[in-house]
């Protein structure tokens, strides 16, 4: 229904209408389809939910630490009673209300990484333990901020960090840092449910070695910390800190790895829903002899450009990503082939690497926190934990410099460890999570110049460690199930982070899949007139 309507659509000049004013036509050979789509849409069989753009009330599931004896990092903040906090958001001024406190911190520990479900309103948290395997928990979310609980599944590992929905929508891959490794797990598509409590495929990096390194609590270091003695105890082991799936076909897994240096680029494989390769590891950065730690890795939404913040070296490295690899590696694969004709073959080139502080100031005393592409695709903005700031770059968008950087400023935070921080949809407010000083703080963001100015609206939150944009739906529309599909090959779950996916990398796609919908169904009543 949808494409048709977008692509054939054309612009005609009306005699009544010489003003320069156009409207909008259907070409007559399209009268017949249009008529079809009429019918599928009263077919209630074929009917699926899809959640209309101006029924949707913007909500903040900001989750906090709640003990942290159980963390590899020493947080500086008080530990959560509650340890997630609902937030209604108002758009016209940039303040929140409070909806909902949720959760005992003797049974929800440490909640540290929010997925929101690309179409269903649910919201999928993970638990961060050193000493135990994390549990990823679905809720269901109301626009009045209520919380159920669906289901929950061990993680397969220590200290969960990372969350991501692959584009079938029916699988979750976690990553756990502590013991680096990642696990695959089955949801039901229709209700954002775990299918099935079971891991449905484990990938463990360390090939089943044992840990070298202890957690703070056997005698190991500070994990928040930079100096030489913590980096050479945190990067005796690998640690996966995060993973994103190539947005073009969704074969190809990125794992940075703060322990080793190294962006891992596995197999996923579609069909089996597994990790069933490593097909090659790139350093994350210009290997100067400083430890990079890489921690979050994202794509750029337009140009073929991969993002990786170095959490360790308090630098952006910019790679140029082979898409026509990337083709190849997803026909091999749905062709069944041999896949290790691909191990020790990149997607990616670093083409820069540019620092997230100032030039005079200590690496030493920072580390990065979060990294997210605005979704103008015009703007890139870290995290900086100890300068206590954001900084903003310029994303070049011409020329032999197309997809990299340029400093933009820096801007304080209002707070302290500014770990994560998160889009309002529109793309004009940003929410940050300043851990150790029990704040969360709203800033306006410029589109024009990448300007934040602080709103003056704050929040008291304890060891806020990240915030989950919800855009929950009041009312529903229905549409054919084949859009829904449609919809759903569209979904690339890398961020946030949207998150990082990022709410760009989760949403964008699927906000103008709801916009032009709105656009053919206005296009369909007024045929249905002419009829």
């Amino acid at each position: 229904l949808v494409e048709p309507l977008v692509q054939n659509s054309f612009l005609l000049r009306t005699k009544a209408n010489r003003k320069k004013k156009r409207t909008r036509v259907t070409p007559p050979s399209l009268i017949m389809q249009f008529q079809y789509s009429i019918s599928t849409l009263t077919d209630v069989s074929n009917l699926v939910t899809l959640v209309d753009d101006e029924s949707k009330d913007q909500l903040f599931f900001v989750s906090s630490y709640s003990d942290f004896d159980k963390l590899a990092h020493s947080p500086r903040g008080v530990q959560a009673t509650r340890p997630i906090n609902v937030f209604r958001f108002n758009a016209s001024d940039g303040s929140m209300v409070l909806q909902n406190k949720f959760g005992d911190s003797k049974e929800l520990i440490n909640p540290a990484f929010s997925r929101y479900h690309p179409v269903l309103n649910v919201v999928y948290t993970c638990t961060e333990d050193c000493n135990e395997n994390g549990q990823i928990i679905a809720y269901t979310i109301t626009s009045d901020g209520r919380l159920r609980k669906l289901g929950s599944v061990d993680a397969g590992g220590t200290s969960t960090c990372y969350l991501t929905i692959d584009r079938s929508l029916r699988s979750l891959l976690a990553v756990n840092y502590w013991d680096s490794t990642i696990t695959v797990f089955p949801l039901d598509p229709e209700t954002g449910n775990f299918a099935s409590s079971k891991i449905h495929s484990f990938y463990d990096p360390k090939k089943g070695e044992t840990m070298k390194a202890s957690h703070k609590g056997k005698g190991g270091v500070v994990h928040s910390l930079n100096d030489a003695s913590t980096i050479k105890e945190r990067q005796a082991d690998p640690h996966s800190h995060s993973l994103i799936l190539d947005k073009y076909f969704g074969t190809v897994a990125f794992v940075p790895d703060l322990g080793k240096d190294v962006i891992r680029e596995l197999y996923y494989n579609r069909e089996k829903n597994s990790i069933d390769l490593e097909i090659n590891s790139m350093p994350s950065g210009l290997c100067t002899g400083h430890p990079d730690g890489p921690r979050y890795i994202c794509f750029h939404p337009n140009f073929n450009i991969v993002y990786v913040v170095n959490e360790l070296s308090s630098t952006v490295a910019v790679f140029l990503v082979n898409r026509k690899l990337l083709e190849e590696i997803s026909i091999a694969s749905k062709n069944g082939e041999d896949m290790t004709q691909f191990q020790g073959r990149t997607t990616l080139t670093l083409i820069q690497s540019i620092k997230t502080v100032p030039n005079a100031y200590d690496i030493t005393m920072n580390t990065c926190g979060r990294i997210c592409v605005h979704k103008s695709g015009k703007f890139l903005l870290v995290s900086n934990r100890g300068h206590e700031s954001l900084v903003v770059f310029r994303i070049m968008s011409k020329g032999q410099h197309r997809g990299m950087l340029k400093t933009v400023d820096y801007f304080h935070t209002r707070g302290e460890t500014p770990r994560h921080f998160t889009f309002d949809s529109s793309g004009q407010y940003l929410i940050v999570a300043n851990q150790d000083s029990d704040t969360v703080a709203v800033f306006a963001f410029n589109l024009g110049s990448g300007e934040l100015k602080f709103t003056g609206n704050e929040y008291r939150v304890p060891s806020p460690n990240f915030v989950c944009c919800c855009p929950i739906a009041r009312s529903q529309c229905l549409i054919p199930s084949s859009v829904s599909e449609y919809a759903s090959t569209k979904v690339e779950s890398d961020l946030e982070e949207s998150s990082d996916g990022s709410t760009m990398d989760v949403h964008v796609e699927k906000d103008d899949l709801q916009q032009n919908l709105k656009m053919a169904l206005l296009h369909v009543e007024e045929l249905k007139k002419q009829l």
